[in-house]
């Protein structure tokens, strides 16, 4: 059974460090200062269930869609991907915008995918969040700590929970065999998301290549 003031405090020492990265006088973009209390955030309340997670930071690509901040490994395997947005975006894909639609076009073929922006977290499973959103009282850059509610704590701990815990399920047939078919439409989203990588790796007119090829191939 997990307290409630473990992750209570994790989420307020959070919501006050970003408080603090984003006063005016202070550099970096809105969504840098996310990423260090995050990694806290997470590693907290994942120690509270008895977890340890571990946040690696993706590569992002000039001026491309990129990759998600975070890949995030729960006991040592790898459980999803956190994407972190500028406090204000919001983490609700229908507000989404310009840049910000384009990217959670290409990052829905993730299963497992994290969205915050500091005041609202949003738990998607391939594209879909079913209702997994956690809203914040307040809003953590100007209020810090007083933006957080004992219950919005309890409800980000078990988003958190339900992120660290996923895992893959294999489509099966009515013999309880894997059903080939219907794997291999799983995985095609996620191949998409590879050749769309390797195109950004390469430049634009190798890209226009690579997509034509792969798009005769899936």
């Amino acid at each position: 059974m997990v307290e409630t003031n473990a992750p209570l405090a994790a989420l307020r020492a959070f919501a006050d460090a970003v408080a603090e990265k984003s006063a005016p006088a202070l550099p970096g973009g809105a969504e840098e200062q996310l990423r260090g209390p995050f990694e806290n955030l997470l590693a907290a309340v994942a120690g509270a269930f008895g977890v340890r997670a571990t946040c690696v930071g993706e590569a992002s690509l000039s001026n491309r869609l990129g990759r998600p901040d975070f890949a995030v490994a729960s006991g040592g395997v790898l459980a999803g991907y956190v994407e972190l947005k500028a406090p204000g975006t919001g983490a609700e894909r229908r507000r989404f915008r310009g840049r910000n639609r384009e990217q959670f076009k290409r990052f829905s073929a993730i299963p497992n995918i994290l969205y915050g922006d500091g005041n609202e977290w949003a738990l998607y499973r391939n594209g879909e969040h079913g209702g997994r959103i956690v809203r914040l009282g307040g809003d953590v850059v100007k209020e810090g700590a007083g933006a957080v509610r004992e219950r919005d704590a309890a409800r980000l701990a078990g988003l958190l929970r339900d992120f660290l815990g996923w895992q893959p399920i294999l489509p099966q047939d009515a013999r309880g065999r894997i059903d080939l078919k219907a794997f291999a439409a799983l995985l095609a989203p996620l191949c998409r998301l590879l050749r769309d990588d390797v195109a950004d790796a390469l430049g634009s007119s190798t890209a226009a290549m690579l997509r034509q090829g792969w798009a005769r191939s899936l």
